[in-house]
Formats: structure tokens, C-alpha cells, sequence
């Protein structure tokens, strides 16, 4: 049981090295910093030896974020009976869904057509106000047969934004919350790291009825605002 309980968490900060590239606005570019960044979050999370420094320094981090607050900033705790994750001004994207679903909820699609290898993993992105460079539905292939994105399964989406964007939310998250904001709403997270030298840190939950659930939501922290946040239900991603 404890390896499913890492393989979630450790999936979780993967996901979140995924996230920080929503940033750019092309998941092609690379950002040295932040790649560095994630690997030093990798490292931290796969290891049991405590940092002693995090406490102090996330307590500072989230002081500090507070203070350069521009926008009303609102976390709101999602209901785990709906299945809407993700509000992206008046539209909503769920999960577990189809692409037919999410078409009805009047999402717009770049790359739904790429072919994803049979075990494969792959992803589109959802326009929001204009640009693909924020929303990102993950798919896995489960079929035996290569397949196009849109056929595939949906296990995941992410969202991200290097400005506070209230109407921009996971699970009742706006990009731009501080750390504690968080914190105030849904507790403490399962896990939670801490990158003194770069300035990023996640929190890491689990939902569902089992404690050791697949379903996680991470939020990744720069500078200490939530500039990206994902969910990824990891027993979908089972051939």
C-alpha cells in the first residue's frame, strides 16, 4: 500500500514539472530555471529526511505573498460530489469526462488530433481567453492501437498562470493564492515541499475515500502564489 501512496505522490510532482511549462505558453520551450527548480522538488519529495528549513521558510513565503496581493483572491472548497474541477471565467471543464463532454461544455481544442502511441501518454490544450497557453487536458492511451488524443482516455488537466487570475480555478483553487489561503480551506496537504533557493514549493492532496487514493491535486508556488495546479487520477493511467 505505501508504494501506491509514493507512486501518487511522486506522479504528483512530475506533474507539476509538466505544469511549470504552462507557464511559457508553449510546452516546447524550455525554462532552465524552473526545470531545475522541479528536479530539486523531485529529489525532495522522494526523500525521508526532513528540511528544517522548510517551516521557517514557508512561513516567510506566504508573509510575503500576501503582501503583493493586486486582486481579490478567493479560495473556495470544491464539492466532491460535482465533478467540475477546473472554472476558466463562465466556462467549467470536468474530469473523469470525454472529449465529447467537454465539447458540450464549449471547450476549443489545439492538438486533440495527435496521435498517442498504444501505453502512451499525451495531452491537448483548451483555449482560454484566446490563448492555448493556460488549460492542458491529459490523455492516456490504454488501447492496443495508436490513437488520436481525442480518443484516448482522460485522466488528467492542469492549469497555470504567472499573473493572479481569480476566474482561472482547480477545485476552487485561483491562480495566485498564497500557500496559506490554501491551507485555510482544505488543511494541511498529504505532503508538501519546499525550495528555499528558487522560490517554488507545492502541496500535494489526495481525495477520494481511500487514504491512499490515485486522485491527486497538486499546487505548485512561486515566489509563494499558485502559479499552476493539476489533477490526475492515477488509476486511470492502468492498461
Amino acid at each position: 500500500m505505501k508504494g501506491s501512496k509514493r507512486s501518487a505522490v511522486c506522479g504528483a510532482v512530475i506533474i507539476g514539472m509538466i505544469s511549470v511549462s504552462l507557464l511559457t505558453g508553449c510546452g516546447h520551450k524550455k525554462n532552465t530555471a524552473a526545470q531545475t527548480s522541479a528536479e530539486a522538488l523531485t529529489i525532495q519529495a522522494e526523500s525521508s529526511i526532513p528540511d528544517i528549513k522548510a517551516e521557517a521558510a514557508e512561513a516567510a513565503e506566504s508573509e510575503a505573498a500576501a503582501k503583493t496581493v493586486t486582486v481579490d483572491l478567493k479560495v473556495e472548497k470544491h464539492k466532491q460530489e460535482g465533478r467540475h474541477m477546473v472554472r476558466a471565467g463562465a466556462q467549467t471543464i470536468s474530469v473523469p469526462t470525454s472529449f465529447e463532454g467537454l465539447q458540450k461544455e464549449g471547450a476549443v481544442f489545439s492538438g486533440e488530433n495527435e496521435i498517442v502511441k498504444a501505453g502512451a501518454t499525451g495531452s491537448c490544450r483548451v483555449q482560454y481567453r484566446g490563448s492555448f497557453g493556460h488549460i492542458r487536458v491529459n490523455v492516456r492511451n490504454n488501447q492496443d492501437e495508436d490513437l488520436p488524443v481525442k480518443d484516448c482516455t482522460i485522466k488528467g488537466i492542469e492549469i497555470g498562470s504567472s499573473d493572479p487570475d481569480p476566474d482561472l480555478t482547480l477545485y476552487g483553487i485561483p491562480m495566485g493564492a498564497t500557500r496559506q489561503q490554501v491551507a485555510d480551506v482544505y488543511g494541511e496537504p498529504f505532503s508538501k515541499t519546499f525550495d528555499n533557493e528558487k522560490h517554488m514549493s507545492n502541496m500535494v492532496y489526495q481525495f477520494g475515500e481511500d487514504i491512499y487514493s490515485n486522485q491527486v491535486v497538486m499546487i505548485l508556488f512561486q515566489n509563494g502564489r499558485a502559479v499552476a495546479a493539476s489533477y490526475d487520477d492515477f488509476s486511470l493511467s492502468e492498461r
